[in-house]
């Protein structure tokens, strides 16, 4: 695919902050050639400062790399730049536990109880019945969060299943950080240094980390509210959580998904075709949509079934519209070896996926993961 070299020299009105307009001069870029810069201007424009993109095609990684790490400074991004990955935190973390299960480490069907005995779970009656294979799969009846997670309100809550455990899907944070305490305990190693071994470092992600570092605020992407203004605190986790706090690139992510998804490298093959086969439909019995026709979860994954084929994906979304945020999402397609990573940082950057899409993988196909 040819490059394409664009020389801009124009301003671009990005965003208001309270009465004050925010204004940004593009400068020239060399731009690979799926969408123009041009193109992802307007498709930002009022929904989020930056698109970081990484995209998969004919063997090779595009990049687009658009706007600015907080409209208070106007620093651009860059392919280096560090976002949240929230909610793909947990499909790395999905990746890091099946290698522990393939080495014999982690029995996914054993209750994590004998493993672990999580004091938050101490009065359920069903800790008891909570394994691995049901958290990867959403079906452990725990709820996304007790409380804010990370909270002194959320450590002090207790944890409480809203049904027997392997009979209904809901979708839990909760259940990946309880997973998380088992693999530390059984390794004797944080989930950082989990992922470093198994998954980072044979991977080249060295940017990648799930814990904040001095290293990673050098150059990282605030947090927007829906007005655009940049949020006032930003986001330092020094506890890693395997459910969100995964700090990377739409790049490094890409690395993931080609030696991860699509090569299953560090995994065996069986453990491979395990982890992409579809388990559950992903949503409450009595509360399925027409969507749900489409949609599988297999092991801490999603998979889509269109007019395209199979594609296996995941969203992310940290914060909330008051208090800023960052939302992302993955693509991957198996049959045609492409895929993509959208990386934002606003709290309504998810309005740019679908228009995304359709310039990148094509606008002859349902994406039904977007589809209320």
């Amino acid at each position: 695919m040819k490059k394409i070299f664009i020389a801009l020299s124009f301003l671009i009105v990005l965003a208001s902050a309270g009465k004050k307009e925010i204004i940004i001069s593009a400068k020239a870029q060399e731009i690979d050639s799926a969408i123009t810069y041009l193109k992802l201007v307007e498709i930002a424009k009022t929904k989020t400062p930056a698109i970081q993109i990484a995209y998969l095609n004919n063997g090779k990684v595009e990049h687009y790399n658009y706007g600015v790490k907080s409209t208070a400074t106007a620093e651009p991004i860059n392919t280096e730049t560090i976002f949240q990955a929230a909610s793909l935190s947990k499909v790395v973390a999905t990746y890091a536990f099946l290698i522990l299960a393939d080495k014999g480490l982690l029995d996914l069907d054993k209750p994590l109880w004998q493993y672990y005995e999580y004091d938050r779970l101490k009065n359920d009656p069903n800790k008891e019945l909570i394994t691995g294979r049901q958290v990867l799969t959403y079906q452990t009846g725990l709820v996304n969060w007790e409380a804010a997670a990370g909270s002194t309100a959320w450590k002090n809550s207790e944890l409480k299943t809203r049904f027997t455990p392997g009979t209904d899907f809901t979708y839990s944070g909760e259940a990946f950080y309880y997973l998380q305490l088992v693999a530390e305990k059984i390794t004797g190693k944080t989930l950082d240094q989990i992922c470093t071994m198994y998954i980072f470092k044979p991977f080249d992600m060295k940017k990648s980390h799930y814990t904040y570092t001095d290293e990673i605020g050098k150059n990282i992407a605030f947090s927007h509210k829906d007005d655009l203004t940049t949020s006032e605190n930003m986001s330092k986790y020094r506890r890693a959580n395997s459910a969100y706090t995964l700090y990377t690139t739409a790049n490094e992510y890409m690395k993931f998904l080609i030696e991860g998804v699509l090569k299953g490298s560090g995994l065996s093959k069986k453990m491979h075709q395990e982890f992409l086969t579809p388990k559950v439909t992903t949503a409450l019995k009595g509360k399925e949509k027409e969507k749900d026709k489409y949609l599988k979860g297999c092991l801490g994954i999603r998979l889509q079934q269109n007019e395209a084929g199979i594609a296996y994906w995941h969203t992310g979304s940290n914060g909330n519209a008051k208090s800023g945020g960052f939302k992302c999402v993955f693509m991957v397609y198996p049959k045609s070896q492409k895929a993509i990573t959208i990386f934002t940082n606003a709290s309504k950057g998810n309005a740019t996926f679908v228009p995304i899409l359709n310039q990148v993988i094509g606008k002859n196909q349902t994406y039904w993961f977007y589809n209320n």
